[in-house]
């Protein structure tokens, strides 16, 4: 099977796995996945509406089984860890984090990162702030948060995250 080939199954595999733990109608879903050769973890947000995206691990479990649940987050865990073996095994630079953002009726968008964000001074909740930022266009009040997108964007002036 081809780097293409196999790319593509697993893109398929993650977009019908986060449709399956949705227990509700969505329109937009953004799925984030940040492996590294020490562990990693995937989350994602999707909306039903135009606005107010819900975060994954606040879906209720009395729509959906929590244990069914879980076996679905390993399956996100180990299919993105899979497609970062499947660069390294074709001999591309593994990247750290991946965002794939899926319209219910409509095309996906892939967005691979390369930097060691394991290796740098911000904590996993600036991380995901900044995602939300940027990806969510979800704006902080709190003055810490903005100094904390401000300094990303000086330090990362190509906007990688």
């Amino acid at each position: 099977m081809s780097m293409e080939d196999e790319m593509n199954s697993l893109y398929r595999k993650l977009a019908e796995t986060v449709n399956d733990m949705i227990p509700e109608e969505w329109m937009e879903c953004y799925l984030y996945a940040q492996i590294s050769e020490t562990g990693g973890g995937t989350y994602f947000f999707y909306n039903t509406n135009e606005q107010d995206y819900k975060y994954s691990l606040e879906i209720p479990f009395n729509e959906i089984d929590e244990d069914e649940f879980e076996a679905m987050e390993d399956l996100l865990y180990k299919f993105s860890k899979e497609l970062r073996e499947v660069f390294s095994e074709n001999g591309q630079e593994p990247w750290y984090s991946f965002t794939m953002s899926l319209k219910r009726k409509g095309p996906f968008h892939i967005h691979f990162d390369y930097t060691d964000w394991f290796n740098t001074e911000y904590s996993f909740s600036d991380q995901m702030m900044i995602w939300k930022n940027k990806y969510l266009g979800e704006q902080s009040v709190d003055d810490s948060a903005k100094k904390i997108i401000k300094k990303y964007h000086i330090d990362f002036p190509q906007d990688p995250i």
